[in-house]
């Protein structure tokens, strides 16, 4: 027997024919299929409808109807999340892709961006005004969810992480009203993103800059231990030594055409090229290079570059732990996992490293994880479904043995964003910053509107 249709359905076309710029589909509906991917192949979850609205308007309309008909509205704007967050069984999904504008102020120290727009965009603008921000190297990765969960990157020294370069914020309240972040809000949004509610515009930290140094240093894998272990022994070196906020030398395991190889995503963030060059000759010095195409870039065009390197989408998830140094343990633990990581395409790991400006307490996010450290990303995805056993059973192994190490060396925080469900607890996520939280949640969200919302922090508890 066929089931009934939900009659939150009808009510939900009708409150639609006072919007018709809404577009929208329903799981009946023909271009259901196209709204509703996302980099996730493998989650199940069938939303009530997918709405794409215009505007900060549009979007309380809908909060307010999901609101009235006790439906839970989930944000969707990059859609990457590998654990299902943007796209939930039986929510109301509002996809902000089209909220994507950029205005740059007339100093050029500061930008308003709409709620969905991606680093791509994003980065191709400000490249063209010689400015840059902090950002991931994804392109397609959306920028208010990176960067109001934490958002780690490689200018993560040079500027801080994402969520320090929120000036201000625009959210759609629980009440259904656009309302400018206050400061109290705002230091919520800085580490909890939204939480509170739809982000439908952000404020953000501009930076002159017009070119960079950047690209691959690629080690010679044929013993990849011993090559991790030289790169990781002489990183700890020039770490000691005093590493110039600028330089990214980002090391990652991935799977290439010619086979398993270590690399490291070197980028320069500064027009000084001969003290760029310096440190690159540092870091092709770690290992026995067999490709080297760092060179001239912009921050655009580099991301383009490492389009190349992600499957658009992908089957499977990720683990991470954060560390607080590289040693001798952590160093044989990720060199003997790696050796182990399947030659499959999508499976990979990369570590980064936060130092500089928002390695330090501040009193202006509840962000945790305020120290220098390292995350270390698992990541276990597979564009072949039939692969996803082999990486996962390694992808556990490897966190499993990294949770074995010195205590004193593992940070309770981990990365929330790629954190899965029930691994890690939201006490140790935000640390000292979870009753914070807490009673900014029972605050800004007092009827529970946006429980679905990252962290899921129930307000009426």
């Amino acid at each position: 027997m066929a089931s009934s249709p939900d009659p939150r359905l009808a009510s939900l076309v009708s409150f639609l024919h006072g919007y018709p710029t809404i577009q929208y589909a329903t799981p009946n509906s023909p271009k259901y299929s196209n709204l509703r991917a996302t980099y996730s192949l493998d989650n199940p979850a069938v939303p009530l409808a997918i709405v794409r609205p215009k505007n900060a308007e549009e979007v309380a309309a809908t909060v307010r109807f999901a609101r009235a008909n006790g439906i839970k509205p989930v944000v969707r704007s990059g859609g990457n999340s590998l654990f299902g967050k943007s796209m939930i069984q039986g929510a109301l999904i509002i996809d902000m892709r089209d909220i994507a504008y950029i205005n740059i102020n007339d100093s050029k120290t500061s930008a308003t961006i709409g709620g969905g727009i991606r680093f791509s965009d994003l980065a191709e603008v400000l490249t063209k005004e010689g400015l840059a921000t902090a950002l991931g190297t994804i392109p397609f990765i959306g920028y208010a969810g990176w960067s109001t969960y934490g958002g780690y990157g490689p200018f993560s020294a040079q500027y801080g992480l994402g969520c320090d370069n929120i000036l201000g914020a625009k959210v759609v309240n629980w009440k259904g009203e656009v309302v400018e972040a206050d400061t109290d809000m705002l230091k919520g949004i800085r580490g909890a993103g939204g939480a509170f509610g739809p982000i439908v515009e952000l404020t953000i930290k501009l930076y002159p800059l017009m070119n960079i140094l950047a690209g691959m240093v690629i080690y010679d894998s044929t013993d990849i231990v011993v090559t991790a272990q030289n790169f990781n022994s002489g990183y700890q070196k020039l770490s000691t030594e005093g590493l110039p906020p600028a330089l990214s030398a980002q090391q990652l395991v991935i799977n290439s055409p010619h086979g398993k190889v270590f690399a490291c995503a070197f980028i320069w963030g500064s027009d000084d090229f001969e003290t760029g060059q310096v440190y690159l000759a540092k870091i092709a010095s770690l290992g026995n290079v067999v490709m080297n195409n760092v060179g001239p870039n912009t921050v655009a065009g580099y991301l383009q570059y490492l389009k190349t390197f992600v499957p658009p989408n992908a089957y499977g998830s990720i683990e991470t732990i954060s560390i607080r140094e590289l040693n001798p343990e952590a160093i044989a633990v990720i060199t003997r996992n790696i050796e182990k990581m399947p030659s499959i395409n999508g499976a990979s790991f990369i570590m980064h490293e936060l130092r500089g400006p928002s390695a330090a307490p501040t009193s202006e996010s509840i962000f945790g994880a305020r120290e220098p450290h390292m995350v270390l990303e698992i990541i276990k995805t597979v564009v072949e479904q039939a692969d996803l056993k082999w990486t996962e059973d390694w992808a556990d192994t490897f966190i499993s043995e990294l949770r074995k190490m010195d205590p004193g060396n593992i940070l309770p925080s981990t990365y929330i964003s790629i954190t899965p469900p029930g691994s890690n607890s939201f006490e140790n996520i935000f640390g000292s910053n979870y009753e914070t939280l807490l009673e900014m949640k029972r605050k800004h969200d007092p009827q529970g509107v946006f429980d679905l919302a990252q962290p899921e922090v129930n307000s009426l508890k």
